[in-house]
């Protein structure tokens, strides 16, 4: 079977969808191309994944005539199977199954009638765009074979296909990580570190952590950051941690392959993850970054609202849940992990000994499977 991932707006090499979803499915014997946007030097092929790159216009305007331009390179792979990862490549994927009997996938990896809504119009008519991306979802169901879900939460945007849905969530995959070696217990009035890793902005909190980290009653914590501000704020955000007296506890580094990231994870102590609400993909939102918390040991910091990871540390009470607005809160809390060394390391543990066991990316690559196995009957 000849497998297309369509990406209209996912890198070459996305973690999700090319490290995860088109390795695995490389691995298991079929033949796997991702379509997606890229440069000439993108193009090859990588872990037995060819990646078919071409050049990505700007703005919504050029999303929508590219629809035209990824159905025809689409078509030209004459694959089985278009596993589409966002809403217009899916409508390429729906056309593909109309006019060329084709398998049609659908990778829902967000809410996109909420998403959409609140990022681009506003709040009074929002309702109503939400409610018409759902009509588009509905109109392009029933030409689709599969709906492959990043998370449970999603689900009610697609009523009436239960049948078609197959949970294969965002986890962290254990090949990649290093378990070897126990963390041992900070000794009591050691620096703490904390960390953020992944994209930060004022929507994810940096404003709460920092007025946190400047009110904390504990002194002997440090701030790492990973990762790009995606919002622009990052002069803002050197200004406050000045205006703070925080320069000497805060560090921030550029993006960095998970691998060099992992190593600074594993010498941290506590894991951020304080998304701020009224957003509502903030409260279904899956992060990554919390599972690679977990699997590096550490305790977790997360909001009280996310619906869908907060049963996560409550289940393997591997940290704390906060009122990520409220920065005396979030203080309070941190307090209470860092006045007590051997909780963090309990907490570390149980956190690692989850992903092992539970939440990880092999364990959820078996429904990816299945799923394929099962269209291979219907061609």
């Amino acid at each position: 079977m000849k497998i297309c991932l369509v990406s209209s707006m996912h890198p070459p090499h996305d973690k999700r969808v090319f490290d995860k979803e088109a390795v695995t499915l490389s691995s298991n014997g079929y033949k796997v191309l991702h379509l997606c946007p890229g440069t000439a030097s993108d193009s090859g092929v990588f872990n037995d994944v060819e990646i078919v790159p071409y050049c990505r216009p700007s703005g919504i305007k050029g999303r929508l005539l590219q629809i035209f331009q990824l159905y025809r390179m689409a078509n030209k792979i004459n694959a089985d199977v278009y596993h589409c990862n966002e809403v217009d490549s899916w409508f390429v994927g729906v056309l593909l199954k109309i006019l060329r009997k084709k398998l049609c996938v659908f990778d829902v990896h967000e809410h996109y009638p909420s998403t959409f809504a609140e990022s681009r119009f506003p709040k009074w008519i929002q309702p109503a765009v939400s409610s018409l991306v759902k009509l588009i979802f509905r109109l392009f169901l029933p030409f689709t074979d599969r709906l492959v879900l990043a998370k449970k939460s999603v689900s009610d945007d697609f009523p009436n296909s239960d049948s078609k849905k197959v949970l294969v969530r965002n986890f962290t995959p254990l090949s990649g990580i290093n378990f070897t070696g126990v963390r041992e217990v900070v000794p009591k009035g050691s620096d703490v570190t904390l960390i953020h890793l992944g994209l930060f902005g004022k929507i994810r909190g940096w404003p709460q952590t920092l007025e946190a980290l400047k009110t904390m009653k504990q002194k002997n914590v440090r701030l790492v950051v990973i990762g790009d501000f995606n919002d622009g704020s990052r002069a803002d955000f050197d200004s406050v941690v000045s205006a703070y007296g925080l320069n000497d506890r805060v560090v921030v580094y550029d993006w960095m392959p998970f691998e060099d990231a992992f190593k600074h994870l594993m010498q941290a102590h506590i894991g951020l993850v304080v998304f701020q609400p009224g957003i509502l993909n903030h409260v279904y939102a899956m992060p990554h970054k919390m599972f690679d918390y977990m699997a590096a040991g550490m305790a977790v910091i997360c909001p009280e609202f996310a619906m869908e990871v907060a049963p996560f540390v409550k289940e393997a009470k591997c940290g704390l849940l906060v009122d990520t607005a409220n920065p005396a809160d979030l203080a309070k809390k941190l307090d209470e992990l860092v006045s007590s060394p051997d909780l963090i390391h309990e907490m570390g543990v149980r956190a690692q000994k989850a992903v092992q066991q539970h939440y990880n990316w092999e364990a959820e690559a078996k429904h990816l499977i299945q799923m394929y196995k099962e269209l291979e009957e219907l061609q």
